[in-house]
């Protein structure tokens, strides 16, 4: 026992020495023009060699700390892209050490300048914070393909059908500073003026149901502007993407303009086959497709003014318009199919819809303060959309089907909303808000039916959240409440519904973490859906609305981890949903006609679960990921159970040397069940090889080199009108592009950017 306790006093003594020879070293970083934070700048902590000893990265405020350092003479380097690296010189400190003010001084964007960095990737409770590296942002030619470079879990880009969507197949929602943007305006974006990318993968309470959040925080110009063009075409089909920016800057001020016009003109083919099941005979429909032209156009156009004065106040206003005319919809057919008769049917199925969505967003910022902030945006938007339906069977030129519906609608939405915001010294922070949108539609169907339909909307949504930070472990508890009210033709429905949220991350070291999201929320049938209005779809079947329908309430899991050592880097993703009277199509016979009718069903399951692996073997110059998959659906409805299981994967490379650029992406088809329809989503590839200098890149590129057709499909698992239906292109396989761009920019001068949030109907 005596020996024992001599042991102990020893080593407590060793750890008090140890302890007393160590210190902490703090400050705060902050931007030398305009005294506001820099946030995620990069300290480091070097010997008077330069021997790198340590580092981390400042936080939201520019705040930083290093603790346990030696004491011993050091340097202590701290630098930002776009800044100048400041170098302190720490003589041999005796105590805790903490820095005043940092102040860092704006430099021209070279990418050339970066010193050591901590990590490129800071995981935060709400989102990854992704750091640029010099090879990335000099390998891009704008925001969309920097986001190619970076090559983030779970996000994949559709430049096909200009969309950035999670792997499985929802939307991403897409911010500059906070602003809800459109992918062309991503697009527009010149990478040397992105400081880092958020990535909301545990999006919070004031995002609503999205799926995932993407937010390019950028740099604002105290003077000069810049512009700059990207056209994308395919030499052979109809295929373009192109697009102009200019940006023009006047000490508070900026001015910007973008347009973003896309067009495709492809032929395709489309087979099916249905079964109609009577209660006293069957009909099978086997309808072997001719070729039909797909064709649409789109265009998007953003005028934007912004006047800010750091620290202080913000305020914008954007007025958008998207645009967008099918004449030739991608659901159309041209068929033939023999049923009891010697001579063939034709069938013809033709669709056309046309939108025109001007929308205007004021938004207003103010810093208050103690870490205060309140934030004021309004939203006005109108949407006039038409949408057209035929459906012909013939026999020798002489018709006994002719159904063609018309549908207009007006949709006046105004969306109004406050935020309120305080972030404490403890890094805590307490978020809360109030949204109120009110929609007001007219609809006119005219065709096999006539009917006006009227319809108002109401919602209003209060949350509050608090997170909380303790060490490694992050936490935030939130809740939200909402009222519902449509009424339509008479039919008043109101709902009360709440929504409860956890949020936790534990940071085990610098490469290891481990994230989970539990929420509730609910999803809200469509106008389309609530109407009472039918319409025929073909000779045998209706479509009908349904005022009775109600909210559906999900509840979601969320768990994901990650590890990184060396060139290696995991992802582990994991979701489990429960969909309680979940929303899907139902068909019932009626009248000697089959109805299809969305109900509330019993339950529907998915679970989810990927591994994305990534490996860098060449650092900034190759990188390589390849991620497998499973879903699994379970949907139970009030005359049916449905069960699918589907593997699949995506793959990334992308490589550069010098000036020259290699990416590819490949993926198989993804599956998702709904209901009682599985859709077979198409499988992409898209390999290309680029030149770029300052100012001009040229690059080549094919979709889809590796496969003979270009396929999507789809199958109905009714008991009464089991169908299926698959559609093949050849003009999508094999399909090369070239795409060219050009920027110039004058007067580089910079500051940070201020702007936070902002909302779009939808």
């Amino acid at each position: 026992m005596r020996y024992t306790l001599s042991i102990l006093i020893i080593l407590a003594t060793i750890t008090s020495t140890l302890s007393a020879q160590q210190i902490k070293i703090s400050g705060k970083i902050i931007d030398a023009v305009e005294s506001t934070p820099i946030g995620f700048a990069t300290v480091s902590l070097l010997k008077q060699d330069s021997t790198f000893i340590k580092g981390v990265n400042s936080n939201d405020d520019g705040r930083f700390s290093i603790p346990e350092v030696t004491k011993e003479n050091l340097l202590l380097s701290v630098s930002f892209l776009g800044y100048e690296t400041q170098i302190i010189d720490l003589t041999k400190p005796e105590k805790d050490i903490t820095v005043s003010d940092i102040a860092l001084h704006p430099t021209s964007i070279a990418l050339n300048d970066i010193t050591v960095t901590a990590s490129p990737i800071i995981h935060k409770i709400d989102r990854d914070v992704i750091l640029p590296s010099t090879a990335q942002l000099k390998a891009s030619i704008s925001g969309i393909s920097l986001l190619q470079n970076l090559m983030l879990p779970r996000v994949i880009i559709d430049q096909v059908n200009n969309v950035i969507k999670t792997s499985d197949g929802s939307e991403i929602q897409l911010r500059i500073n906070g602003v809800i943007v459109s992918y062309s305006e991503v697009l527009a974006l010149m990478p040397q003026d992105i400081i880092r990318v958020e990535f909301h993968d545990n999006p919070g309470l004031r995002y609503g149901d999205v799926a995932a959040v993407l937010d390019f925080i950028t740099r604002r110009k105290s003077s000069g502007g810049s512009l700059n063009a990207e056209v994308m075409n395919n030499p052979f089909v109809g295929f373009g993407n192109n697009s102009f920016n200019a940006k023009v800057n006047h000490k508070k001020s900026e001015f910007s303009f973008n347009t973003n016009e896309w067009n495709r003109e492809l032929d395709f083919t489309r087979n099916s086959e249905q079964s109609f099941i009577f209660p006293d005979k069957e009909i099978h429909r086997s309808r072997i497709g001719g070729t039909i032209p797909f064709k649409t156009i789109g265009i998007n156009n953003n005028l934007n003014y912004s006047v800010q004065e750091s620290g202080k106040y913000f305020f914008n206003a954007s007025l958008r318009q998207f645009y967008r005319d099918t004449p030739n919809g991608f659901d159309d057919e041209k068929s033939t199919y023999i049923s009891g008769n010697s001579e063939p049917v034709d069938v013809y199925i033709h669709s056309a819809y046309k939108t025109n969505a001007p929308l205007l967003d004021l938004y207003y910022q103010r810093d208050l303060k103690n870490q205060q902030l309140i934030i004021v945006n309004v939203i006005g938007k109108y949407t006039y959309s038409k949408n057209e339906y035929t459906f012909q069977e013939s026999r020798n030129d002489v018709f006994y089907t002719d159904i063609n519906n018309l549908t207009k609608s007006d949709r006046y939405a105004l969306v109004a909303e406050g935020i309120y915001e305080k972030t404490f010294r403890t890094g805590s922070k307490l978020s809360t808000g109030l949204k109120q949108t009110q929609t007001y539609t007219e609809s006119t169907y005219s065709g096999s039916t006539e009917a006006q339909v009227d319809m108002n909307q109401a919602e209003t949504y209060l949350y509050a959240e608090y997170q909380l930070k303790k060490g490694k472990f992050n936490t935030s508890l939130g809740v939200g409440a909402t009222r519902m009210y449509y009424s339509s033709q008479g039919n008043k429905t109101e709902k009360y519904l709440f929504r409860p949220m956890l949020r936790m991350t534990y940071t085990i070291n610098e490469g290891t973490y481990i994230k989970y999201n539990g929420i509730v929320y609910n999803r809200v049938p469509s106008e389309g859906d609530l109407n009472n209005v039918e319409q025929e779809i073909d000779s045998l079947q209706l479509r009908r609305g349904n005022p009775y329908l109600k909210p559906s309430i999900t509840f979601q899991n969320t768990l994901w981890g990650g590890y990184k050592k060396g060139m290696f880097d995991f992802n582990l993703w994991m979701r489990y949903r429960y969909i309680d009277a979940n929303i899907a199509n139902d068909i019932f016979f009626e009248d000697d006609k089959f109805i299809n009718q969305s109900n509330n069903q019993k339950a529907y399951h998915s679970m989810m679960g990927e591994l994305r692996i990534q490996v860098q073997p060449i650092k900034d110059h190759l990188t390589l990921s390849f991620t497998p998959g499973v879903a699994r659906y379970i949907s139970k409805g009030n005359t049916y159970l449905h069960t699918h299981t589907r593997y699949y994967y995506n793959s990334d490379v992308t490589a550069n040397y010098k000036k020259w650029i290699f990416n590819a992406f490949l993926s198989n088809s993804f599956h998702y069940f709904e209901g009682e329809t599985l859709y077979l989503n198409e499988a992409w590839q898209n390999v290309s090889l680029g030149y770029k200098t300052d100012r001009f890149s040229v690059s080549a590129g094919v979709i889809n080199p590796f496969t003979k057709e270009w396929k999507s499909a789809s199958q109905t698992f009714s008991a009464i009108v089991p169908s299926s239906s698959q559609v093949t292109s050849s003009d999508i396989s094999k399909m090369p592009y070239i795409k060219l761009s050009y920027n110039i920019n004058f007067g580089r001068q910079y500051k940070s950017a201020e702007k936070k949030i902002d909302n779009s109907d939808i």
